[in-house]
């Protein structure tokens, strides 16, 4: 089944690499549409409050961690299931330089950190 006939049907596996105030309310958008996803994120902290349905986001409840957990949302600090992804988002921050240009730094490390292929 290619990528785009695994989207249609909700069987692609969407992975998310950076689970804080934009990554994780993209997994949330995602599982509530029916996808699995798995979640990625270095901050081990993190991945433990997910695991165990608890958030560290004020506006996303333990109980919207809970039905996410409930629907397929795996999160993990084990960048070797990337693979298990049919699609990955980067959801890493972006702050601007001096001059309001985007400080890619993070994109760049998330790139090349071999946690993460």
């Amino acid at each position: 089944m290619n990528l785009k006939d695994k989207i249609k049907s909700r069987n692609a596996m969407i992975g998310i690499i950076g689970l804080g105030y934009v990554g994780l309310p993209i997994a949330r958008a995602f599982t509530g549409r029916g996808f699995r996803v798995i979640g990625f994120d270095i901050d081990s902290e993190k991945v433990e409050k997910l695991v165990a349905g608890l958030s560290y986001i004020r506006h996303i409840s333990a109980g919207v961690i809970a039905e996410m957990l409930s629907k397929g949302f795996e999160p993990t600090g084990d960048y070797e299931r990337l693979p298990e992804a049919d699609a990955i988002l980067v959801c890493v921050p972006t702050p601007l330089g001096r001059h309001d240009e985007p400080d890619l730094t993070y994109v760049e490390q998330t790139a090349r950190d071999r946690r993460a292929y």
